[in-house]
């Protein structure tokens, strides 16, 4: 029996599967086709433009399948929409761009098109790309992702306009149009893994102070060292943006992270309370990131501080930091360890013990949020 193509189908792809099952022998115009299982044959046709005939004998039994490859002349010709990037017969033919599907592989990204479409593709940062085509209509039927763990993946903000976002720093892409794919191959950073440790404050700027007297500035400075160490052991290569009680600048901060092309950027500060609230209520560690790139580091280290159960998680924030603000192209995070003002917590931030602790407990985060990013 014959199962597939159906008589006058008409397709705009170049070939055809002619699919069904004999009980001992099928020709497909003229040739043998090798039997599967149980009598079960599928045999893929090279159609020519326009009208083809298929001749099959199964088991003795002949008949004719009529084939139009498109455009059918019988019927209105309608825009290429087809859900892979197979070549269309367009050849001489004026036709109108319909987007209907996307696929997407850890390199680049392939839209089918009869033709070259107008397109802006906008760099928002080395993460985050936006991608605007200027075509006649849109019917998007799905994105496919070739992987299982995308380093690509793509957002749609309005009917052609899409936002790309990357797990690996961006350096340069190239776009090419061929047998009807408008593809976007991306290149991406090579680096040695570099994070850049940030403790916040110093100098003149004390930042909290604890009940007992002590300075933000210093836990910070503290902590860091501590993280930095462990790092170290770690073979990771780290970079202070202060290393002794001296005054640095939010932007002086972010530029030794871009000076020095690192691949993570992490601030350390311990929390206050503006006048007016009260601080035996509020209590725990709390993460910050600006950039959308940026969260997945912040939930990572949120989750393993967390399930240390040394203190309170008080949450995540998108908030608008300059050291994070103005460090686009690294994922960038600040984190308040804890309220150096709360009378019970206080003594717990200033413990030497608690801040090795704390220190094995991010490094660890770093480095599995290094792993689970694939970062080269």
């Amino acid at each position: 029996m014959l199962v597939y193509p159906p008589e006058g189908h008409d397709t705009d792809s170049k070939r055809i599967f002619v699919l069904g099952s004999a009980k001992s022998f099928c020709l497909i115009n003229d040739s043998n086709i090798r039997l599967e299982g149980n009598g079960n044959f599928c045999k893929l046709i090279q159609l020519k433009l326009g009208e083809n005939k298929i001749k099959i004998n199964i088991d003795g039994n002949s008949l004719t399948r009529t084939i139009y490859a498109f455009p059918n002349p019988n019927k209105n010709p309608s825009p290429i929409a087809y859900a892979r990037p197979y070549q269309a017969f367009s050849k001489g033919i004026k036709l109108d761009n319909i987007l209907q599907s996307i696929l997407i592989s850890n390199k680049d990204i392939a839209i089918p098109l009869n033709s070259l479409p107008d397109y802006t593709l906008e760099k928002i940062n080395a993460y985050n790309y936006r991608l605007n085509l200027s075509i006649v209509e849109q019917d998007l039927d799905w994105i496919h992702y070739s992987d299982l763990n995308p380093e690509i993946k793509i957002e749609k903000i309005s009917d052609t306009v899409f936002d790309i976002r990357f797990q690996k720093p961006v350096s340069k892409y190239k776009i090419l149009f061929n047998n009807h794919v408008f593809k976007i191959s991306f290149t991406f950073k090579v680096k040695p893994f570099l994070i850049c440790i940030d403790p916040g404050h110093g100098g003149s700027q004390f930042g909290a102070i604890s009940p007992k007297g002590i300075f933000e500035k210093d836990l910070n400075l503290s902590l860091a060292i501590k993280l930095a160490a462990e790092l170290n052991h770690q073979g990771v290569k780290t970079i202070l943006t202060r290393n002794h009680d001296m005054e640095k600048s939010l932007s002086e901060r972010v530029k030794i992270s871009k000076k020095n092309n690192c691949n993570l950027f992490i601030s350390l500060h311990h929390n206050a309370l503006p006048d007016g609230r009260d601080p035996n209520k509020e209590s725990g560690f709390s993460c910050h990131y600006f950039h959308e790139h940026s969260f997945e580091l912040a939930k990572f280290i949120s989750l393993k501080l967390k399930a240390a159960s040394l203190q309170h998680f008080a949450g995540i924030y998108k908030q608008n930091l300059h050291v994070l603000r103005e460090n686009p192209d690294t994922p960038s995070v600040l984190i308040e360890l804890g309220y150096l003002i709360h009378p019970l917590e206080s003594d717990l931030l200033c413990k030497k013990s608690f801040q090795t602790k704390t220190a094995r407990i991010l490094a660890k985060a770093l480095l599995e949020f290094h792993r689970s990013q694939n970062f080269q």
